[in-house]
């Protein structure tokens, strides 16, 4: 809506309020003056009256009567002797005058005899009241009648001359005697009609009216053309530039014109200024506009370039530390596996030399790994690659193997070790044990570096967190070391840095230990701080946030911990896979399986342990990762997904990537033991997974005792002389057969059909005769008796069946689609037959 819309409804209303009160004023103002008018008209004609009487009175009477033989009287038409009195002359003018539309009448409250029967009407008596009090006043009153308008004016009539006075005193009845000039004597009414000039002001009012509305409208149209010839369309012109402005994106170079010395004139002036300077802005940013983008996009482009140095440097980096962790661990493994085995074997031939010497590389070996890890573990706090375990232990979970690994340590620098908590060692805590115990160790492994006499004091206690519904554990450990200087405490816990540049030489080590104590405690949301006094020791204090566990909580978590590993026995008589395609490192882990009793066979890749597994069973898997022809993650991957193989896997890695490690579980690894493998992690490993050992063991005892072996290649190559030909042949009339009575055993069960199931069970006895299989018979003869009584047999024997009967399918399968791998087994039978 423009400004002419917006102007034109106020003067339209503005206009209609006029017309009303002109239409409904102006009538009112017109029949007002009309009575007006009247009433002066009136007074005028009573003033005319009272003239013509008084000369009537004074000089046609007086003359009249002196010179003639007239009397005066009121019956001037029945007698012609008599002439009128100046009231009856006024009577007379009156009746005449009425056919005119004007009515004089005098009247009085004491009327003369021959009036005596007259009386006052409302209005006289009211105009007599009136008069009385001010005689010199007009009384006057509107009356409305049979659509007619009237006015009745009324003027006060007193006695003016002598003559008058006489006149009436000698009318001694009913008017009496005392009558002189000035007295009021009676009232002289004019009774005029108004209704035909009221009309004719009326029209005439709608004549004005009108008019002026003619005239109120030519004003407005003429103010509203002009308004939009000389007002709109300038203004129009400039909102329409300012619009082209507003919705630019770049300059505008429109200008208004600047005729007239008006306002908008002035306006157009000013905007042109302003649209001026706006394009010179305009232009001048864009050209700062132009010059940003171009840095912006050169200084992407090089921090582009340099993010992907920093990724390649990064990738090279991680690649780096991979490789170098998996050929340093590799080796590593050998090392500290052989010196482990020569330290507990035949301890007590050994010559003390020779056992200080093999304590001296342990301990080398295993300060080596401290390095190896350090350095690792940095790299990941670096990278925020390091994630936290959290899971509920026992504080004596934490403290018992901190105080047996040190304290036997001071005993030998002759340091005591003292450690106090005031939290009970059942105490149930939940949090990440292993880096608690990592930060411990690296405080207290500098703590017996630094210290060569004194002691070592642990504390270990809780405070309530002030931000949080957890609690934080904090741990003191003081020393009476050689101490830190104070200058130097500031940068104690950055990486790479020790107290002193000699210390490195004195002391050894690589500066990180601290520095993974401050990064460990703050992703824990704990702290690090540090006091120290030189040449008499240095208090370290650090703070982690641990959940502490409720006391209902605490009892779920003790049954728990009842079963922790310490408390399982070692899993006996296992019959172990190793597969490992370094000597060496197959070497260490058979021996230490071999040193629990275990039956050990190795594999040299991942594809000759899946041809392993086809032929015999395991209780427990060591899988390597890096093998040449097949690696472990693939042969994991097929053991679980295709030979359907519930063996326990330890997956034995140098890989120290945690993704590496998540392939390994997910393709269905039970646990990682991460190279170098010690004696102590694998025997604690193999007592976490002692129930589902025992769990292994139960389930491969089925109903008989038999074997439960499967069907093996070699016995039938030797059955068929080595016609390998022949041997195909057979494996194919195995797999026909056996899969039939597998799909219709369980069918036949559900449904109990014990007949139908004795024979489908009879069936595959004689199949598993044919091709001896024992454990097949064994259970088949158990269905067949059992279904011939019309019972049904254990459900756990159909199931034992129906499993040993896939997997004697699957490896017919095997063998049957992959002959080329068992040609080998042809060829050495026929050479072993042209050798005997």
């Amino acid at each position: 809506m423009n400004t002419f819309q917006k102007l034109l409804f106020p003067i339209v209303v503005v206009f209609m309020v006029i017309v009303g009160f002109l239409y409904s004023y102006i009538p009112q103002i017109i029949a007002a003056n009309t009575v007006r008018q009247a009433v002066a008209s009136s007074e005028h004609t009573v003033t005319q009256f009272k003239i013509l009487r008084d000369v009537y009175s004074k000089t046609v009477l007086s003359e009249i009567l002196a010179h003639t033989t007239l009397s005066v009287g009121t019956d001037v038409q029945q007698d012609n002797g008599v002439i009128p009195l100046p009231a009856t002359l006024v009577q007379e003018i009156s009746r005449r005058l009425h056919d005119k539309g004007t009515q004089i009448r005098l009247y009085s409250p004491h009327p003369f005899p021959n009036r005596k029967d007259r009386q006052l009407d409302e209005f006289g008596t009211t105009a007599w009241e009136a008069l009385s009090k001010d005689p010199t006043s007009t009384y006057f009153k509107e009356y409305h009648s049979a659509g007619k308008s009237y006015i009745r004016v009324a003027v006060s009539d007193v006695l003016s001359n002598q003559t008058c006075v006489n006149c009436h005193n000698q009318i001694t009845v009913p008017t009496g005697t005392q009558w002189k000039i000035g007295d009021l004597r009676g009232i002289l009414e004019v009774k005029t009609d108004i209704t035909q000039p009221i009309q004719n002001g009326i029209v005439i009012s709608r004549h004005i009216i009108f008019a002026l509305l003619v005239g109120l409208l030519s004003i407005t149209l003429t103010l509203l053309i002009t308004y939009r010839a000389a007002v709109q369309k300038r203004l129009t012109a400039c909102i329409t530039a300012m619009d082209k402005i507003a919705n630019s994106d770049g300059i505008c170079r429109d200008k208004l014109p600047e005729a007239g010395n008006d306002d908008i004139g002035h306006l157009s002036q000013t905007f042109n200024k302003m649209s001026s300077r706006l394009n010179a802005s305009l232009q001048s940013l864009k050209q700062e506009r132009t010059l940003l983008d171009n840095k912006v996009k050169t200084r992407t482009r090089e921090l582009e370039v340099a993010t992907q140095h920093a990724n390649n440097a990064n990738k090279a980096k991680s690649q780096f530390l991979a490789v170098m962790s998996h050929e340093l661990r590799t080796p590593l493994n050998g090392m500290l596996g052989m010196a482990q085995i020569m330290s507990t074997s035949q301890q007590s031939e050994q010559q003390p030399e020779q056992q200080r010497q093999l304590n001296i590389l342990l301990e080398s070996g295993q300060h080596l790994l401290s390095l190896l890890n350090d350095i690792l573990d940095f790299s990941k706090i670096e990278q925020n690659k390091l994630e936290l375990e959290i899971h509920t232990f026992q504080l004596a979970d934490l403290i018992e193997p901190i105080e047996a690994t040190y304290k036997p340590i001071c005993h030998k620098k002759n340091l005591a070790f003292d450690l106090n908590t005031t939290l009970p060692l059942t105490t149930m805590l939940r949090s990440d044990k292993s880096r608690i115990r990592q930060v411990i160790y690296n405080i207290l492994s500098n703590a017996v570096k630094f210290t060569e006499s004194g002691g070592i004091d642990l504390s270990i206690h809780t405070e309530k967190c002030g931000s949080c519904s957890e609690s934080l554990l904090v741990v003191t450990i003081s020393d009476s070391g050689i101490g830190i200087r104070k200058e130097r405490l500031k940068h104690i816990f950055e990486p790479f840095t020790q107290a002193e540049s000699s210390t490195t030489r004195c002391y050894g080590g690589t500066g990180l230990g601290l520095a993974i104590v401050k990064q460990l405690t703050g992703l824990m949301s704990g702290s690090a701080r540090v006091e120290s006094t030189l040449g008499k020791g240095t208090t370290f204090t650090v703070s982690m946030r641990v959940d502490i566990i409720d006391s209902q909580r605490n009892e779920q978590a003790e049954s728990l911990t009842d079963s922790t590993p310490a408390s399982e026995p070692l899993p006996e008589k296992l019959k172990v896979l190793i597969v490992e395609d370094n000597k060496i490192n197959a070497m260490v882990a058979q021996s230490f399986c071999q040193r629990l009793g275990y039956r050990v066979t190795i594999a040299k890749d991942g594809s000759q342990a899946i041809d392993t597994l086809r032929q015999e069973h395991f209780d427990l898997i060591l899988m390597d990762n890096h093998m040449p022809t097949m690696d472990g993650l693939t042969a994991t991957k097929i053991i679980r997904q295709q030979l359907k193989l519930d063996t326990i896997i330890f997956a034995c890695t140098a890989d120290i990537l945690k993704k590496n490690q998540n392939e390994f579980l997910d393709a269905g690894a039970d646990t990682i033991l991460s190279k170098p493998i010690l004696d102590v992690k694998f025997r604690e490993t193999l007592r976490q997974f002692s129930r589902q050992f025992k769990e292994q063991l139960n389930q491969q005892t089925v109903a008989c005792s038999t074997a439960t072996e499967l069907i093996s290649y070699r016995k039938l190559i030797e059955q068929c002389d080595g016609n390998e030909r022949k041997v195909l042949q057979l494996l194919q009339h195995f797999i026909t057969s056996m899969s039939c009575e597998y799909e219709s055993l369980p069918l036949y069960y559900r449904s109990d059909s014990y007949q139908q199931l004795a024979l489908s069970a009879n069936n595959i006895r004689q199949i598993a005769t044919d091709y001896r299989l024992a454990s097949l018979k064994a259970m088949a003869t158990y269905i067949v008796a059992v279904a011939n009584t019309g019972n049904p047999p254990k459900l756990e024997v159909i199931r034992d069946l129906s499993r040993l009967m896939k997997k004697n399918i699957e490896q017919a399968s095997y063998y049957l689609h992959k002959p080329e791998r068992k040609s080998g087994v042809s060829t050495s039978y026929n050479k072993l037959q042209q050798s005997n």
